[in-house]
């Protein structure tokens, strides 16, 4: 009896060992003014957030008012994440001067960029369970309206 369940902890433990936990991260967003391709990315810490090298997955989702995306299988840990409506459909987020966002936009922690960009840190959060949620409110506008 004993050599049998030392034969079955050799099988399960390998396959347990060195693998990471997983969950699902549902982001919801809101505010999404007019219809189009609304732009998700998720990114791991890094001093060049929002910097692709540093995204760990995306994905689009045509919205408007409130809509919802669901990221399966993320490894849980530390994350930011940046929103941005591609409005004229280029898959860019467009800027005018200065670099201002011409489109709409968002971040984790409904931060709101004042002067530059902002830092991981500002935008930061621990997922960490099972079905969490992150709510964000798009920014339509950095000069008034919403």
């Amino acid at each position: 009896m004993k050599a049998l369940i030392v034969l079955l902890l050799c099988c399960v433990l390998p396959s347990c060992y060195g693998q990471t936990a997983t969950g699902k991260l549902v982001v919801t967003m809101s505010n999404v003014k007019k219809a189009g391709m609304v732009h998700v990315g998720i990114f791991k810490p890094g001093k060049k957030f929002p910097d692709s090298q540093l995204q760990v997955t995306s994905q689009a989702v045509s919205c408007k008012e409130t809509c919802t995306i669901v990221f399966d299988q993320l490894p849980f840990g530390e994350y930011a994440i940046a929103i941005f409506q591609d409005e004229n459909g280029n898959g860019d987020l467009d800027t005018g001067m200065l670099g201002i966002p011409s489109e709409p936009f968002a971040f984790s922690n409904d931060f709101k960029p004042m002067f530059g960009g902002p830092d991981f840190t500002d935008c930061s959060f621990n997922f960490e369970r099972e079905g969490q949620s992150v709510s964000i409110r798009m920014i339509n506008s950095l000069f008034g309206g919403n």
